[in-house]
């Protein structure tokens, strides 16, 4: 049985913005078997009472075996990485389970250690989110039109069991793999978050309080767009940065030179440096644009 009434039941494993997101996405796309959530006294509450979830997993906490055919990992990293350590035991033989961490190298290679024979492990990565991450927030479309990457370290085999449930929830699949993965989205999402904090941090450390606030009072669009990712929680981002550290090491590293360079540049007047930087923005983000993967596009 393929499709997304393959699986009985669904536990998902920290119920913030994604999990809560997915589990609305699932049953928009009418899946109709039971979901569970575990994870966060305080979000579990709130999405039971929201009808996000249908009951919390007490299975777990007791020491019992789960009985979720699919289970769906989207706790922070250091917390998902707990589970498959702790937990993988009390997963029934035939589970599939799948995780929405933002690294995979790291996350994968505990999978694999962990979780016993007869259990598929894929892990995910959904290009989707933002800076709130409470279960309040989650939505139904937030995975729409969404690039999915789906991390396979030996073969394709599996990808039948999770590829119809994610292309469901109204995402498109990208195949990589982990450590492919974890170098790319050091630059385009690693990157970004750390600039922004940082570009914010920028005006708190202002010394004189009247040159503050009157860049506070003319901050406008384009300093709010940068800045949006600065509200991130740290909680989140600590174990990004914990389980990439090397690939973010390296992206921050060229970011710093390109930023050396274009002072260096402002300094001796060349402003034909300048002019050349502005033409290959221009056309990466022309290019970026442009790009639309097929659901199944390899890189």
């Amino acid at each position: 049985m393929s499709g997304i009434q393959q699986f009985n039941s669904v536990c998902i494993v920290g119920c913030g913005l994604i999990g809560g997101s997915f589990a609305l996405a699932l049953r928009r796309a009418g899946y109709t078997g039971k979901i569970t959530a575990y994870g966060g006294n305080r979000s579990l509450q709130i999405a039971v009472e929201r009808g996000i979830v249908d009951a919390i997993e007490a299975s777990i906490e007791r020491g019992e075996r789960l009985e979720a055919d699919l289970i769906y990992l989207a706790a922070p990293i250091g917390g998902l990485i707990d589970f498959l350590k702790t937990r993988a035991g009390q997963i029934k033989e035939g589970a599939l389970v799948t995780d929405a961490g933002s690294t995979k190298a790291e996350i994968c290679r505990v999978a694999r250690e962990s979780l016993p024979g007869g259990i598929d492990f894929i892990g995910g990565h959904p290009m989707a989110g933002g800076e709130h991450v409470g279960v309040e927030f989650a939505r139904a479309d937030l995975f729409d039109r969404a690039t999915y990457a789906l991390a396979v370290e030996q073969g394709t085999g599996r990808l039948h069991r999770l590829t119809p449930i994610i292309e469901a929830l109204g995402a498109r699949v990208l195949l990589t793999d982990p450590e492919a993965h974890d170098a790319a989205v050091a630059l385009i999402s690693h990157l970004p978050q750390l600039v922004a904090s940082a570009l914010a941090a920028s005006l708190v450390n202002v010394d004189e309080a009247a040159a503050r606030e009157l860049a506070q009072r003319l901050a406008a669009g384009g300093w709010h767009d940068m800045t949006r990712l600065a509200a991130s929680s740290w909680s989140v981002w600590r174990d990004i940065c914990l389980t990439n550290e090397t690939n973010i090491t390296v992206v921050l590293g060229r970011l710093i030179a390109e930023l050396q360079s274009l002072k260096d540049a402002i300094d001796c007047r060349d402003f034909n440096q300048v002019r050349e930087l502005f033409a290959a923005a221009n056309h990466s983000v022309a290019e970026q644009r442009g790009i639309h993967y097929s659901r199944f596009e390899k890189i």
